[in-house]
């Protein structure tokens, strides 16, 4: 079952499992995706940083930089604080989200296999969630509007990849991680700069 499907299935309008109610907790949500949980709570969290919405990569930000921690020690199945597990998301927003990315996906995910597979091992999950744990950083910085874009694509590529085992999609999302941070960075200066300039 592709990543696409399993999203869609996920958030239709339905009471019984798989479905999920009108605002599911992060748990709920994770618990649902089962042991591919790593790579495609990664897209699922990388997705909302596509759209202009102010505040959301601050969480999505927080959710991916708790699963960057967990790769880089070694889990080989996601926990989430109680916290951060019992926020709850309006299924319709991401469900809408899905929906708007879904013909993209199903494009991309026709591209995909398994190959590169030395990329896809538990160290070098270790090594991907240390670029995770940056991209997190990266979609908390004082960005307004559009500054999630960059890192929340790069964080779908790598989410991707693990989860569909495509070592070449990783290593786009390794290329793409580092033009996000250094966009970022380059953005961070000059907000700051202009701030620093009105201020004096």
């Amino acid at each position: 079952m592709r990543i696409h499907e399993i999203l869609a299935d996920l958030l239709q309008h339905r009471s019984d499992p798989p479905g999920l109610g009108d605002q599911p907790s992060v748990e709920d949500i994770v618990s649902a995706l089962g042991p591919r949980s790593f790579g495609i709570v990664l897209v699922l969290f990388g997705l909302p940083n596509l759209l202009p919405v102010p505040g959301l990569p601050i969480l999505c930000g927080f959710i991916i930089g708790i699963i960057a921690f967990q790769m880089v020690i070694g889990k080989d199945h996601l926990l989430l604080p109680r916290w951060v597990g019992r926020r709850r998301l309006k299924r319709d927003d991401l469900a809408r989200v899905v929906v708007r990315a879904t013909p993209t996906l199903r494009t991309v995910e026709s591209a995909m296999r398994p190959r590169l597979l030395s990329l896809t091992t538990p160290t070098s999950s270790r090594a991907i969630g240390g670029v995770l744990l940056v991209l997190a950083i990266a979609l908390m910085a004082p960005i307004p509007f559009f500054g999630g874009i960059a890192p929340g694509l790069a964080v779908i590529l790598l989410g991707l990849g693990l989860a569909e085992r495509d070592g070449l999609f990783i290593l786009f999302g390794a290329a793409t991680s580092v033009a996000a941070v250094l966009l970022t960075i380059a953005v961070t200066l000059a907000i700051l700069k202009t701030l620093t300039f009105l201020i004096v």
